[in-house]
């Protein structure tokens, strides 16, 4: 389905969006989507089903490079390549032929553990977590990546989420998704270091998990919620003020990109008993502007 195919619309009342599925991907485990605004393509991974896609806004001119690995999630750099989160390290990609080499390994020699969600700050770095797959593997680390050095933020993490930085990078977000809660802290644009965490969000279960994150131009917080078949948006005192409704429930990462960036790119996962529709791309225009995905630097 294209995107006129399947206009969004506002329903219900203000403040309500139904996103539209513009590629029927089937993706196993969508996650990690952001827009390049240069190339002016969408870039997402398929984590379980190891295939890099991409599309241009509309859902059209789709591509798919298959990897050796699990990308969980990637950072654009200024020299064509990505610096990705694999499940067993960080490794620059080769986006067109999906080429790897691996750099730094995550957690080497602890088992049921990989990388997750990352994001790059307002200063160029790149803040990834990871994930405890197996109930008996240990809390996981978060790493701050700049201009090549690894450093641990913080670590005790079971599912390392909701990575994202506030427009003027001096506010982090984060989730650790088996809590239940976003966080969110001071961060010192200068030393690319967290304050002290607060909670920012508190989701209910009936309304899934917090999963990936973006924020816009005015502040606000978009967060997938996983089982919830939907995105929230929350304002920066952390109250909810719009959502984008989806017809299936396992809604994995969103950003706001597209020619114009209003228009919110959502992923998702497919899982068992889901239906028509579930893993795919899905995207609805927004009243608000998207911020540029910021870029790597080396």
């Amino acid at each position: 389905m294209t995107f006129e195919q399947g206009v969004p619309r506002r329903t219900g009342h203000d403040g309500v969006l139904d996103a539209r599925l513009i590629v029927d991907c089937g993706n196993a485990l969508g996650e990690g989507v952001q827009w390049h605004p240069r190339h002016r393509r969408l870039f997402w991974t398929d984590i379980d089903g190891r295939t890099l896609w991409s599309c241009d806004d509309r859902g059209g001119h789709v591509r798919q490079v298959a990897l050796d690995e699990r990308l969980c999630a990637f950072a654009f750099s200024g020299d064509g390549r990505m610096l990705g989160a694999f499940a067993d390290g960080l490794a620059w990609l080769e986006p067109r032929s999906g080429h790897r080499s691996l750099f730094e390994p995550y957690m080497p020699g602890i088992a049921g553990v990989r990388m997750n969600d990352g994001a790059v700050d307002r200063q160029g770095r790149f803040v990834v977590g990871g994930y405890a797959e197996r109930p008996d593997a240990p809390g996981t680390v978060v790493w701050s990546v700049d201009r090549g050095r690894v450093r641990a933020l913080f670590d005790g993490v079971r599912t390392a989420n909701s990575t994202a930085f506030a427009p003027d990078g001096l506010v982090m977000y984060f989730a650790d998704t088996p809590t239940g809660e976003i966080r969110f802290c001071s961060y010192n644009p200068a030393t690319g270091t967290p304050g002290a965490w607060q909670v920012f969000a508190r989701i209910d279960p009936a309304e899934g998990r917090p999963d990936g994150s973006c924020v816009d131009a005015e502040g606000g917080l978009w967060n997938a919620r996983f089982g919830g078949g939907c995105v929230v948006r929350h304002l920066p005192d952390g109250r909810p003020d719009m959502v984008v409704r989806l017809p299936v429930l396992h809604v994995t990462c969103c950003t706001i990109g597209g020619n114009s960036m209003r228009r919110l790119f959502v992923t998702t996962a497919t899982r068992d008993g889901d239906g028509a529709g579930a893993g795919g791309l899905y995207a609805v225009d927004l009243p608000v502007r998207g911020l540029p995905a910021e870029t790597y630097t080396r």
